[in-house]
């Protein structure tokens, strides 16, 4: 029998509240769907993205008892494999298009293909990546064996650099999921070198993967191998925002023992993006506050409709308090 735990509330309703979560062969006990309705209920958050859901049936069962208004998706709805998946709030998010993304090179990726989700929120667009990585390995990187584990998940960290900087050269991409590996090797056995390397992009999590163990997101072993990439058009959202591993045992009776007996082995990373005053009225999406966005805040006056990336003073409409906000921001 489930007792009703008190679990914090992680999100708000002005951020962008994204976490990544690996429900272990979900669901693993009888009881796990209850567990996590009541979490997922009570943290407020936009936007889930799972790793080993097996089960579409209890994959729906979990998205129907959500309170508000949630969708799910799976990325294959007839397989009982460990396939990505997103739970998406729609009452925050409105979403584009969801699909996957080199299928070509599902040997590297342990034929779990990166699964995109593209969305607004707040008026913003951004892109979001899911994978679980190859698992195990020796630690150390063989560049010349293609079936040596960190050899698999290097590839796939390459292939997927090459594919945000081909495909995403200009939008808010976030990567993230079960990676399987940590950021702190040195640079011959690191498999993420290449994005820990690059102006372009910017693990959210670091500090926690070089912090105390305590705060992994794997305490079996311990590891901290579930991670959030961002793009540097998040850089300065970041800047303003929050990174943790949400430890829901510390608020379960019986602790790790009961989170690892009925939800899972992993616990989620969280991120609570806040927008920055520079993403505030850019209302084409272009990464800067220009002339045209001022445009844009005009003609949505004029008409009498209503965003809120326009709305500088955050009060809730548009008029001309705001276009002389952004017209000061600009010249600012």
């Amino acid at each position: 029998m489930i007792f009703s735990q008190d679990y914090p509330v992680i999100g708000s309703s002005q951020s962008l509240d994204i976490m990544t979560w690996n429900v272990e062969n979900y669901p693993k006990h009888s009881q796990t769907t209850s567990y996590m309705v009541d979490i997922i209920n009570q943290i407020n958050v936009d936007i889930i993205a799972f790793q080993e859901i097996e089960s579409q049936d209890s994959f729906n069962n979990l998205i129907n008892q959500l309170s508000g208004d949630w969708v799910g998706y799976r990325t294959n709805q007839n397989s009982d494999w460990g396939e990505l998946s997103y739970a998406i709030n729609l009452n925050e998010i409105q979403v584009g298009s969801v699909y996957n993304i080199l299928s070509q090179d599902q040997y590297y990726f342990a034929y779990r293909e990166p699964y995109v989700v593209e969305f607004s929120h707040q008026g913003i667009e951004y892109v979001v990546i899911n994978n679980h990585f190859k698992c195990c390995g020796d630690g150390e990187l063989d560049l010349n064996d293609s079936s040596d584990e960190e050899h698999r998940r290097l590839v796939s960290s390459q292939l997927l650099e090459e594919y945000i900087n081909n495909n995403y050269g200009d939008n808010r991409v976030i990567l993230l999921g079960d990676l399987n590996d940590s950021l702190t090797d040195n640079q011959s056995n690191n498999v993420f070198w290449g994005f820990l390397n690059s102006d372009n992009f910017l693990f959210a999590d670091y500090d926690i993967a070089d912090g105390p163990s305590g705060n992994w997101s794997y305490p079996s072993w311990p590891s901290h191998i579930d991670h959030i990439l961002i793009s540097n058009e998040l850089f300065l959202d970041f800047e303003n925002s929050d990174i943790l591993t949400f430890k829901v045992d510390d608020y379960l009776s019986g602790g790790w023992n009961s989170y690892e007996n009925y939800i899972s082995d992993h616990r989620p990373v969280f991120m609570k993006l806040n927008l920055s005053q520079t993403s505030m009225g850019d209302l084409n999406s272009d990464g800067t506050l220009d002339i045209l966005d001022v445009i844009a805040i005009i003609n949505l006056v004029l008409d009498d409709e209503y965003n809120s990336v326009g709305d500088m003073n955050y009060d809730g409409s548009l008029n001309i308090v705001d276009v002389i906000i952004a017209v000061n921001a600009i010249l600012n």
